[in-house]
């Protein structure tokens, strides 16, 4: 892979005591040479490890065994892997990920040359430092971030994680089949809603746990956790996953 080097200023010497454990998905809003001017000042105070062009070219702006400042705000992770202190407290995810942004806005279709790119850069990554390719180790800023939407609902991460695993891409995925059935559930968890019934689009909101919420109906056909693929829709078309209430 060709790799084009653009040093930002903006990064932390080592990782402490860390090493990386998983990759964030970011997308740049906006264009790779935009993005190249704005990691290289100093005023950003922001950068990532990659940069990847939609025409596949690939940036490389702080070195993977340094921090780079991509993920450092923590609000209602989602991420299941996210680290605290024995207080309870964050530890900076910049210390233990690394961050590959991608051109383009939220509502950009990724090219395939960029799809490409991006799978063999995660499969490089994970290779050095013994990070297993799925979903829990690939993930979505919004997954650390929750007031952002990073990278947004474009990115397939399904046919980014085969990529990155050199397996065949998946065929796409068949559209939700609805079933009209009202009822009501109480929320057991802090509970995500989401405009799709799938974790690879951002919570817009969260229900606290003890909430009773009603629902139009069903699917069985939503993205499956823990063996579980069944998502309730409301009124509004939003939907939770069943697992989250009872």
């Amino acid at each position: 892979m060709n790799i084009i080097n653009i040093p930002s200023p903006n990064f932390t010497v080592g990782r402490k005591i860390y090493n990386p454990e998983a990759v964030v998905i970011h997308i740049m809003e906006g264009s790779l040479s935009g993005t190249d001017s704005w990691f290289k000042s100093n005023a950003s105070q922001v950068s990532a490890h990659y940069g990847i062009g939609q025409s596949g070219e690939v940036h490389q702006y702080v070195a993977e065994v340094n921090t780079a400042w991509h993920a450092g705000r923590v609000n209602a992770p989602s991420w299941q892997l996210i680290k605290t202190t024995g207080n309870g407290a964050f530890i900076n995810p910049n210390f233990y990920t690394v961050g590959i942004e991608h051109e383009g806005n939220e509502d950009s279709d990724w090219t395939d040359a960029m799809y490409n790119s991006s799978g063999e850069m995660i499969r490089g990554i994970c290779s050095r430092w013994n990070i297993p390719i799925d979903r829990k180790h690939i993930l979505g800023h919004h997954e650390i971030y929750s007031l952002k939407t990073c990278p947004g609902s474009k990115v397939d991460f399904t046919k980014l994680i085969a990529l990155a695993c050199n397996n065949p891409i998946p065929p796409p995925v068949p559209a939700v089949q609805k079933i009209l059935q009202p009822g009501t559930v109480t929320t057991k968890v802090l509970l995500n809603i989401r405009t799709q019934p799938n974790t690879g689009v951002a919570p817009f909101t969260r229900v606290a746990a003890g909430v009773q919420l009603s629902y139009d109906g069903f699917t069985n056909n939503g993205e499956t956790i823990n063996g579980n693929s069944k998502w309730f829709f409301t009124h509004e078309g939003n939907w939770f996953w069943s697992g989250g209430a009872e």
